[in-house]
């Protein structure tokens, strides 16, 4: 089992490796970039809450997403959109394997990309420091995780699921959850935003989960959607 996931997880890894998406990458990360230069040149009062204020709203509000959305969704729907996805699930492979294969890859290239522009921006910004390292790495990681997850499953469920993940991440993440009151308990957003809020000691909208359960609760949530996709992937028919 071991050897097979690992095929499978190079498969995917190379196929989500493409100039569009690479495109895509690094232009959120010279936005971050971009934003971290701008703040740090109008020197504002308190740089690491300013910092902190950056990576909540643009990383773990849109960019961390977006990448994650792009990735994750591309990850079986782009094979089941070119049919190719038959070739294998017909293998001998437990479907498990297979989804667990199909997330990891897209979770793998999301925490690099998204990480490494949002802690040149926190440098930029003048607010870098261990303790926002730490928090951004963990926070990321989580999104990354989650969100992976949640798109992997719904790129195999839906043929536009790019447009519908938008809509999530625009409608339902940026503004409802963000208004406040109960639709922010259900959001995946507040998760990621408690640990970086948490680690770096800073203080966040909305970011009043308690730290085991902004670990936990996101871990459970992929864990699930992981499990839902092999689920699909054993009741679909491909041929």
């Amino acid at each position: 089992m071991g050897a097979a996931f690992v095929v499978l997880y190079r498969l995917f890894l190379r196929h989500q490796l493409t100039t569009g998406r690479l495109v895509l990458i690094g232009s959120l990360n010279a936005v971050a970039l971009l934003i971290g230069f701008a703040v740090g040149t109008s020197d504002p009062f308190d740089p690491t809450q300013a910092a902190a204020d950056i990576v909540w709203f643009y990383g773990l509000g849109l960019m961390a997403p977006i990448i994650s959305l792009v990735l994750g969704s591309s990850s079986l729907g782009d094979l089941q959109s070119d049919e190719t996805l038959v070739y294998l699930w017909h293998r001998r492979t437990p479907r498990w394997i297979l989804a667990a294969a199909a997330w990891l890859a897209p979770t793998t290239i999301a925490i690099p990309a998204t990480t490494f522009g949002l802690v040149g921006c926190a440098i930029l910004a003048g607010g870098f420091s261990g303790s926002l390292f730490f928090g951004t790495l963990f926070a990321v990681a989580i999104a990354a995780i989650v969100y992976s997850a949640v798109f992997t499953l719904l790129g195999l469920l839906f043929k536009r699921a790019l447009i519908i993940g938008l809509i999530y991440l625009f409608i339902w993440e940026q503004f409802v959850a963000r208004a406040g009151g109960g639709a922010a308990r259900v959001s995946i957003g507040t998760y990621p935003s408690s640990i970086l809020a948490k680690l770096a000691d800073v203080e966040l909208f909305l970011a009043d989960r308690s730290t085991v359960t902004a670990f936990v609760v996101p871990l459970v949530i992929a864990g699930l959607s992981i499990l839902l996709t092999a689920r699909r992937l054993d009741h679909m028919d491909v041929a």
